[in-house]
């Protein structure tokens, strides 16, 4: 295909892709979902965490293995296809499409429901049109822009929970709390299915990982930076989880007695009590409305330019805006539509529906891992045995087994929207007749 320059500006460190990665995964996230997991979980919601993080680690392998050989915007969509095939690599984007479609939604909706609970008389809606409008502006003036608000809102959020610690630590010396293990392990309470039930609820919070490989082409040094940065925030966000849940444990282990809707904020209460649960709120609009939120659509509107780009979808999307090198077309496209979704949605509806693409996606990549660098390149070793077969089967077999997990709704919606893939892709290569769009980097294999 004719090539011409359509190229994202590499600007962001090692630094700039982790601190993406963990605000796309939003630090304070348990203290905003916390009560929903704990009664699938029987409480032990740090021990679900602890799981997805050790599970989302092998994935993460793979992750760098294809960043290090494909160092292009797209992510899964980028590395199956370069990996095993075209077709595949289209599927496994669309899949995970998905996920990124309705993730701004959920932050958009969580960020309001906490707006309206300290400013009752702001309507939801209001607080919905001015978040996308503030994060599309943002996405438009470019990633560097977008990479400065993300450390000042990790700032943020990182003394909100050092906040809840201390004041749990200081409760933990006056004598009023106790330690216990009741948010990692219950053996009274303990059900496996529970705990994998919440895993799979869990691991949207993960998916900032994937986030950061849909900027391997605004990354100096991409080969190495980008593996770097995915096992990095994997890591650190998961501890910072776990920390938060067992914290959380300690303050009130008895999780039947929560409000499910209110259960951290009750915890709050007794760590800080009105001041840090008020501190806390305001931290959650700014968390998932604008830092999540806008690098949601950082992350989607680059995963469509490379789609369109490719020529999969219209090739609009894959237009840059020449003063700033961002993806306008794609940009605005997902903040209408999250708009539009924000609105007519409710949160329970969306965040029931988030996982599927995630883990479809990421069983697609384990196995291209597997067929580009076991199989197809064979020369054994047992460093590649180990790290091209076992680690990618690894995360292969855990997603698998999470999202066997999902319940139906998620399923059903899942299949309908891979239909809809397969139909895009039959009708672009006339049923195959012609080659699957892909562009053309210039790499030599």
């Amino acid at each position: 295909m004719e090539q011409k320059n359509n190229s994202l500006k590499r600007t962001l460190t090692v630094k700039d892709l982790v601190i993406y990665g963990i605000i796309f995964m939003i630090p304070v996230a348990p203290m905003a979902y916390y009560g929903s997991f704990l009664a699938p979980a029987h409480g032990m919601v740090g021990l679900a965490y602890l799981i997805g993080m050790v599970a989302m680690l092998f994935t993460g392998f793979s992750y760098a293995t294809m960043s290090g050989k494909f160092p292009y915007a797209g992510s899964v969509y980028t590395y199956v296809q370069k990996g095993a095939s075209a077709p595949l690599g289209f599927i496994a984007g669309w899949g995970i499409t998905l996920d990124y479609i309705l993730l701004p939604t959920v932050c958009m909706l969580v960020s309001a429901s906490f707006g309206t609970s300290l400013f009752p008389n702001i309507p939801n809606y209001v607080w919905i049109i001015g978040l996308v409008i503030i994060n599309t502006v943002i996405n438009m003036i470019g990633v560097d822009f977008v990479s400065k608000v993300s450390w000042i809102l990790f700032g943020l959020q990182l003394f909100v929970l050092i906040a809840f610690i201390v004041g749990a630590i200081k409760l933990l010396f006056d004598g009023t709390i106790e330690v216990n293990t009741v948010s990692l392990y219950n053996p009274k309470e303990f059900h496996i299915s529970g705990v994998l039930s919440s895993t799979s609820l869990v691991i949207v919070s993960y998916l900032g990982f994937d986030a950061i490989s849909t900027l391997a082409e605004e990354t100096s040094d991409p080969q190495r930076s980008v593996g770097k940065a995915v096992i990095l925030s994997i890591l650190l966000v998961g501890t910072l989880f776990v920390i938060t849940a067992l914290f959380a444990g300690f303050v009130v282990p008895n999780y039947a007695s929560l409000n499910p809707d209110t259960a951290f904020i009750t915890i709050l209460d007794k760590v800080g009590g009105a001041w840090l649960t008020q501190l806390v709120q305001w931290t959650m609009i700014v968390s998932f409305g604008l830092a999540s939120g806008q690098e949601c659509q950082t992350a989607i509107s680059r995963i469509l330019f490379a789609m369109g780009r490719d020529g999969i979808l219209p090739k609009a999307l894959g237009q840059l805006k020449p003063k700033y090198c961002t993806p306008w077309t794609a940009i605005i496209l997902v903040g209408i539509v999250s708009l539009i979704l924000s609105l007519l949605l409710d949160l329970t509806t969306v965040g029931n529906l988030v996982s599927f693409g995630a883990l479809f996606g990421f069983m697609c990549l384990n196995g291209a891992v597997i067929w580009k660098f076991y199989i197809k390149d064979f020369t054994f070793s047992v460093v590649k045995f180990i790290k091209y077969l076992i680690s990618p089967l690894i995360g292969f077999g855990v997603s698998l087994w999470i999202f066997v997990s999902l319940d139906m709704a998620s399923k059903f919606t899942g299949m309908a929207w891979l239909i809809i893939g397969l139909g895009i892709l039959l009708y672009q290569t006339k049923f195959f007749k012609l080659a699957t769009p892909q562009f053309d980097f210039g790499e030599k294999h």
